[in-house]
């Protein structure tokens, strides 16, 4: 198929517009000629950015894992009242609290569903002009495994934002599969949202596709340690997609895959000095692939908790994100589910510090753990403000876990005891390390999961596994207040942004959780 239209840079109002799919900014186009340059739009079109990413819609913040930071002289003015109502707004789950948000804030609200469908073009775009270029069999098809993916990706993503999880009701509404860059004039009309259960069936298909692909490749392609995706990469998202469908053979099986095929490695925290005040950047940097862990690495902290920007000074470049610093702290719960001896949450949390740059010796860590993690951060500088790494990354930590929970799952219990060993005698100081030995049935899986949630704290995946795990409950306590979000909660499914549902009448819009107030807090 002839592409009338394939621009270098392309806005995305897809699935937004009357009628149209794709609107370019302007009249000019980049048509591609060989194979190198399609590589390149679609490094520019298809692959996450290292600035204004943002995959994920504040999930941190709905989850469980952040809670409202009230230490006492920690800098609170009356210019963060505001800011603080933001995200009150979105901390208590309102509903349609991302309009509420962007009314208070007076700024537009970040629109991740728009963001993952402008990537997803530029999949699509590079899969519909691959058999107009030039090149070697090997170059397409290198190009092409990329791209089904990045499409795979992005759909995971999207389907478990805006969808219903598929263990609970696969045949309720998930998002639109738009699978080709046409636009209007070649005749597209509006689209409307395919089922949960059709989008994971496209992510299998693509994934399967990519995976196909890479296999016929080199080594040196199918696996480089680099901004491209990769085979294990693909195995690795095959095992998780696996879990979330419940299909513990395939994700035991892939996850196994990664492990053995490959040669990535767990990092003995042993080895990793323990963070000091008085360096200036006293964190390992668990995302880069100076890690043996990292198969790839994207995102950044806007991911996570998304920074946000409405009420800070913007001729100070070190200002963005400082309100959500202040606004949040990692969860005590968390902090206090570390056992003695694991190295995981000095290693992994970020503290805040009050570095001394003229007396280094006398620089301090508040005790205030953040909700960032995994990457090293300067004084009070947010890591996304680095141009050499991103925040989150596909970690060999995740196949552990994924195959000792898919093996308990189906029975195979001194696997997972196996695995889960495997993985935390490089968490723990030497002999403190918990022992799995005996569990079995739901404690073991209870045990995994327990083990899952700190090992990949702010990764992105917490708000993913509580859905999976059945929609669980949530409180959150707000200034004296208590929120709470039940079992099944429609709040587990985020709300289509406003613009979207606008420009494309035929998209139906998820049911709202219902209007939450606040129950005072009993000591």
């Amino acid at each position: 198929m002839k592409l009338k239209y394939l621009i270098y840079t392309i806005t995305l109002t897809s699935l937004t517009a009357c009628g149209d799919f794709l609107e370019p900014k302007s009249q000019s186009q980049y048509i591609p000629k060989d194979a190198n340059a399609l590589q390149e739009m679609l490094i520019g079109e298809a692959y996450p950015r290292q600035q204004n990413t943002q995959f994920l819609n504040y999930l941190e913040i709905l989850a469980d894992d952040v809670e409202q930071n009230q230490v006492e002289g920690y800098g609170f003015t009356d210019n963060d009242k505001v800011t603080m109502e933001i995200f009150e707004v979105l901390y208590s789950w309102q509903p349609n609290m991302f309009e509420i948000q962007e009314k208070l804030g007076g700024s537009p609200v970040v629109n991740t569903w728009e963001n993952l469908y402008e990537y997803i073009l530029g999949a699509n775009a590079a899969l519909d002009y691959i058999d107009e270029v030039s090149g070697t069999e090997v170059e397409k098809n290198h190009i092409k495994a990329q791209s089904y993916a990045l499409r795979a990706f992005y759909y995971y993503m999207l389907v478990n934002q805006y969808g219903l999880p598929y263990n609970y009701n696969k045949e309720s509404l998930g998002v639109p599969l738009k699978l080709d860059s046409k636009m209007r004039e070649e005749g597209n009309i509006l689209m409307k949202r395919n089922t949960v259960e059709e989008v994971y069936r496209q992510i299998v298909t693509d994934l399967n596709e990519a995976e196909r692909l890479f296999q016929g490749l080199s080594t040196s392609l199918q696996y480089e340690p680099n901004y491209l995706v990769s085979l294990p990469m693909v195995q690795l998202l095959k095992s998780r997609v696996a879990l979330y469908m419940e299909n513990w053979a395939e994700a035991k099986t892939y996850a196994e895959k990664v492990i053995k095929d490959w040669n990535f490695s767990l990092r003995d925290l042993n080895t990793i000095p323990a963070p000091e005040a008085g360096i200036k950047e006293p964190y390992y940097t668990f995302n880069t692939y100076d890690s043996p862990e990292v198969i790839w690495s994207y995102g950044t902290i806007r991911d996570l908790t998304g920074e946000y920007e409405g009420y800070i000074d913007k001729e100070d470049e070190y200002a963005d994100g400082e309100e959500t610093r202040k606004m949040f702290k990692a969860a005590d719960e968390l902090i206090k589910s570390f056992q003695e001896g694991d190295l995981r949450k000095d290693r992994y949390i970020t503290r805040e510090m009050q570095y001394n740059e003229w007396e280094p010796e006398n620089s301090t860590f508040y005790d205030i753990y953040l909700p960032y993690g995994k990457y090293k951060t300067l004084s009070s500088v947010p890591a996304s403000k680095s141009s050499d790494y991103f925040a989150l990354s596909f970690r060999i930590a995740e196949a552990y876990l994924n195959y000792a929970e898919a093996a308990a799952m189906n029975k195979a219990e001194g696997d997972a005891i196996t695995a889960m060993h495997t993985l935390l005698e490089k968490r723990y100081i030497a002999g403190n390390a918990p022992s799995f030995s005996g569990l079995t049935g739901e404690a073991l899986i209870t045990k995994i999961r327990e083990e899952r949630r700190k090992e990949l704290c702010y990764e992105g995946q917490r708000w993913f596994d509580l859905r999976r795990y059945g929609m669980l409950p949530i409180q959150h306590k707000w200034e004296g207040k208590v929120y709470t979000l039940t079992k099944n909660d429609l709040s587990y499914v985020l709300p289509i942004p406003k613009e979207v549902l606008q420009r494309n009448l035929l998209l139906e819009q998820n049911s709202f959780g219902p209007q939450r107030t606040g129950v005072p807090v009993i000591d």
